[in-house]
């Protein structure tokens, strides 16, 4: 009877301890998303400016 109390337990205290691991997980993926699309921005940013420096003729037809 111990032990199956105690395996019960157990298991929500692993429970809780997944909830917060899979919230730190979500977290850190958005970040590098966020880090990824700002990045991209960035370097298109750059590309245009460069472009529009050397002269290329960037208007649509």
């Amino acid at each position: 009877m111990f032990y199956a109390i105690k395996w019960h337990y157990d298991q929500g205290k692993k429970g809780k301890a997944y909830v917060k691991d899979k919230r730190a997980l979500l977290r850190a993926g958005g970040t590098v998303a966020a880090a990824f699309m700002l990045s991209l921005l960035g370097l298109g940013l750059v590309a245009f400016a460069l472009l529009r420096m050397l002269g290329n003729d960037l208007s649509f037809p």
